[in-house]
């Protein structure tokens, strides 16, 4: 689900584009190779604004090929637990092989499941976030929902995009459209009640931004 490069250079627009959303076979692979190469800085903004301490529950909805999800599992140590969801079973694969060890030792769970329809109890999670993956929700609002669901009372929701910085134009996949994907993100939170506590942009080398709304679970 993260942003990344699809591995034919031959390959239609709209070919790119599902690799990017939904990696599958070798394509799949090289897209889900490129994402844990390139964001790394996401995934720290992402973490950094979700506030991770020692014995939180974190989950991760577009966990891709699981960098983030293992970044998080350090962060929460022993005492904690972090479960990633993505749409594509690639990833899930990838994702659970990051965190193998974790699972074996039931401190993580990699599973298969769309972000409008999460397969965890109610208010099981102190924390959640999403880093390059709002704009292939199917259903954005009613992901948003399900997120409240399964968060606890004031659990805090971290959605981080990748962006162009001002004047740095870039042909960085989905970079283009970051700042208004967060635009439409913040906006659909405060229409269900969410509080957002903080918005801002990190650096993500020299022509693109890590850009992140955080927001608290609606009362």
């Amino acid at each position: 689900m993260r942003a990344s490069m699809a591995a034919n250079s031959n390959a239609s627009p709209s070919c790119h584009a599902e690799q990017w959303a939904n990696p599958t076979g070798l394509a799949g692979m090289a897209a889900l190779t490129a994402m844990a190469l390139t964001n790394g800085r996401q995934n720290k903004a992402a973490l950094d604004a979700l506030d991770v301490k020692a014995g939180d529950v974190v989950l991760e909805i577009g966990c891709g090929p699981g960098m983030g999800l293992r970044r998080a599992r350090d962060l929460v140590g022993r005492t904690g637990f972090v479960a990633g969801v993505d749409r594509s079973g690639c990833a899930v694969h990838t994702a659970a092989h990051a965190v193998h060890r974790s699972i074996l030792r039931g401190r993580a769970a990699v599973m298969h499941a769309e972000a409008h329809d999460l397969p965890f109890r109610d208010l099981m999670f102190d924390k959640a976030f999403a880093v390059n993956s709002y704009q292939f929700w199917p259903d954005p609002a009613r992901a948003v929902r399900e997120i409240a669901r399964v968060l606890a009372p004031r659990g805090r929701f971290v959605i981080t995009q990748r962006a162009e910085r001002e004047g740095g134009r870039t042909d960085f996949p989905g970079a283009a459209g970051g700042m208004e994907r967060i635009t439409r993100a913040v906006a659909l939170l405060k229409s269900q009640g969410w509080n957002i506590i903080d918005e801002h942009c990190v650096p993500d080398g020299a022509r693109l931004l890590a850009v992140s709304v955080t927001a608290l679970r609606p009362d």
